[in-house]
């Protein structure tokens, strides 16, 4: 292994034993920390450096001109602790920059050249960083995409030849809207609106917007002739500069069409919906389609960086906020300073913040983010950047061979699943709730909505994606698994479409599907309700009751669960004049099922546990203990003496191979909801719970149906 070292460094003693450091690689680790081992023994005695000297030491100039900015760094005596990060994995080497730390800063060095030659003869650009300039290069992006377009997993799932819905481009070339030509090939831009004033697609504008040279990287064209009239329409109004630069980038890429929703869908508001939001029919046919158009889309771009449309996509002009890179000489090499994470810019931008862009990132196969400081390429197989010089990397089945930034935790919620290498044992649904569905929850419900009536809007291509898994959708929720999806760990209404959340990290969605197949689960009678357009109101079936399997339980009140033709025209029907007197009825649910009341002590279960003992009775004594509630803390002032309770099912986990002869069957668990009365005959849900049949078959329970807003 041939690994080129500076030469004629000018350092200082304390600097001169760093020099190998800084373009040294280690053997991959190996069982037992080798690696910690080969440090040791290697640079066990360079730890730390203290008091350095810009005027005399190449190193010392660059740590300088690094940390001098940083409030509390001294260069006479502030301690500069050493050690190394590893960057990537590559034919049994370790690729690692030397890093740097004072005053809470970090600063990681990696050489421009290629370094290495490996011991088969390969020359490997291993171990180096990149200039990254004011303007970004387009061929480097454009070698991004041609390596990704040869990976299996980023292969897109759809094409837009196959789009039965009205679609629109702009084409980059002749500066218009048009209509996308069979299998089109383009661009689509997720970026943050903001306040500004944007030029949008509505009956007005379209046939301008479809003129060659309406849209260009100069803004809009002003209208003429036949258009004049349209000055007081778009008084104010600007393509802003995000799109511009999109269409610049489109140019400098050689693709021919972008795609941008403020542009390609009609944004005229027609009609008003129950629940408030108003739309049209080109929002209700394309919305529910950003699975497929995302999806089909050949790159994402991202606009990461500012607040708003106007923040741009620095790089695709010459821009000075991309000069924060530390560039300096040791010897004959050059040395730049690279990203711990380079997308730690991205967690903290106003982008990923909003909710209408979280499926946007999902939905997409590849993006291309933009960052005040850089350009980041992410696929679903890997990711690059512009000042980590990593291409050689791209091996998607070696997961330890990527740099650890690609595999960031924050990285799990917006990952479309890979179901060609599911097992077939796997029930998928159960799979698909837990590890994905679950997890685009929790982070979109921590985002921000302008318009809150948008909420659903804003999942829907998600939703379109999880079809193939679940089935169709009633509020959010899949019809097929949707008793088992009503028991998420914080206490809102039924539906987390109906509530604005404000979920502390602690009290994060999680449906906890624990079913290993429906053959485990049993379900009550759910009808969801429905306005028709005389202002009836209809019940619709979501679930049927399983009454053999309540029947096998033995203790619930046997006419709660008998299915006959009277059971449509008579209960529920008598419900729905209760239902009629919600504002939004639409979001009710109707639910055949069987209340009891439980009784909550102050004392917690065990001083590990923050479940609230729960009781059958009064006396709370242990053989009327049932369980426990974990109530959130802001939510304590809801804990009464006496809560009621409905069931809306039970599970059991099957038959255990360790024990083969013992099952919980005859002792499943029983999914309960805490209910609070509103009034009307109606009820919120406040929390769930699960605790065992042996232990709920202590309360009296009685039939009901419940409506649960």
């Amino acid at each position: 292994m041939l690994i080129q070292r500076p030469n004629s460094a000018v350092l200082c003693p304390h600097c001169t034993n760093l020099a190998s450091l800084l373009v040294d690689i280690s053997q991959t680790p190996k069982p037992g920390n080798a690696h910690t081992k080969w440090w040791d023994e290697t640079y066990g005695k360079i730890r730390s450096i203290q008091g350095i000297t810009p005027d005399t030491c190449q190193l010392c100039r660059i740590l300088q001109r690094a940390f001098a900015r940083i409030p509390g760094f001294n260069p006479a005596d502030t301690k500069i602790n050493i050690s190394n990060r590893t960057l990537a994995k590559y034919k049994g080497l370790e690729h690692s920059a030397c890093e740097f730390q004072a005053c809470g800063a970090r600063l990681a060095l990696a050489p421009i050249i290629p370094v290495v030659k490996t011991d088969d003869g390969e020359d490997v650009h291993a171990f180096t960083g990149r200039f990254v300039l004011k303007f970004m290069n387009p061929l480097l992006t454009r070698n991004w995409m041609d390596r990704c377009e040869k990976h299996a997993g980023c292969r897109p799932d759809h094409s837009s030849k196959d789009f039965d819905f009205p679609f629109r481009l702009i084409d980059v070339q002749k500066g218009r809207l048009v209509e996308a030509p069979a299998d089109s090939r383009y661009v689509a831009l997720s970026y943050v609106w903001g306040s500004v004033k944007q030029v949008l697609l509505n009956k007005t504008t379209r046939k301008f917007l479809e003129q060659e040279g309406s849209i260009s990287v100069s803004g809009l064209k002003e209208p003429q002739e036949e258009y004049t009239q349209l000055g007081k329409e778009l008084e104010g109004r600007v393509i802003p500069r995000t799109i511009r630069d999109a269409i610049l980038l489109c140019q400098l890429l050689n693709e021919r069409y972008l795609w941008t929703d403020s542009l390609c869908i009609l944004q005229d508001d027609d009609f008003q919906e129950r629940n408030g939001a108003w739309t049209n029919a080109d929002k209700l046919a394309q919305i529910p389609k950003m699975d497929i158009i995302y999806g089909a889309s050949v790159l994402t771009v991202i606009a990461a960086c500012g607040t708003d449309s106007n923040a741009g996509l620095p790089g695709v002009h010459i821009s000075d906020t991309r000069t924060t890179q530390v560039v300096g000489k040791i010897g004959d090499q050059i040395f730049v300073s690279v990203a711990e994470d380079p997308l730690d810019e991205f967690w903290r931008s106003k982008w990923s913040e909003r909710a209408w862009t979280f499926q946007e990132f999902l939905l997409s196969k590849r993006h291309l983010i933009f960052l005040s400081e850089q350009v980041v390429f992410h696929c679903s197989t890997i990711s690059w950047s512009e000042d980590h010089s990593l291409e050689y990397v791209d091996d998607p089945e070696t997961v330890m061979a990527v740099p650890a930034w690609t595999r960031s935790y924050r990285l799990r919620p917006l990952q479309l699943p890979d179901t060609s290498k599911l097992l077939p044992s796997n029930f998928v649904p159960a799979l698909f709730i837990n590890e994905y569905y679950n997890l685009w929850l929790k982070d979109f419900l921590k985002r921000q909505l302008t318009v809150t009536s948008d909420i659903l809007f804003a999942f829907d291509g998600a939703l379109s994606a999880s079809n193939r898994h679940l089935g169709r959708f009633y509020h959010g929720l899949p019809v097929e698994y949707f008793c088992e999806c009503l028991h998420w760990l914080v206490g809102l209404p039924w539906s987390w479409t109906g509530w604005m959340w404000d979920v502390a990290s602690f009290e994060e969605f999680n449906t906890n599907y624990q079913r290993k197949t429906p053959a485990h689960w049993c379900r009550v009678g759910v009808w969801g309700t429905k306005v028709l357009t005389d202002g009836d109101v209809e019940l619709w079936k979501i679930s049927s009751p399983d009454v053999k399997g309540w029947e096998r339980l033995e203790f619930f009140p046997s006419p709660a669960f008998q299915v006959d033709d009277e059971f449509i025209i008579s209960e529920p029907q008598n419900s729905l004049e209760i239902v009629k007197k919600s504002s939004i009825p639409s979001n009710c649910l109707v639910i055949k099922t069987v209340t009891s009341f439980v009784y909550i002590s102050s004392e917690r279960q065990s001083k590990w546990s923050a479940a609230l003992q729960t009781f059958s009775s009064t006396d709370f004594t242990p053989e009327n203990l049932i369980g426990g509630i974990h109530f959130p803390n802001k939510w304590q002032d809801k804990i009464k003496d006496r809560l009621q309770v409905i069931i809306t099912g039970s599970y059991f986990y099957g038959p255990d191979p360790r024990w083969p002869d013992k099952t919980d069957e005859m002792d499943p668990m029983i999914d309960c909801l805490v209910v609070e009365p509103v009034g009307d005959g109606q009820m919120e849900r406040l929390i769930s719970f699960v605790t065992r049949f042996s232990q709920v078959r202590k309360l009296v329970w009685a039939p009901i149906v419940a409506v649960l807003r």
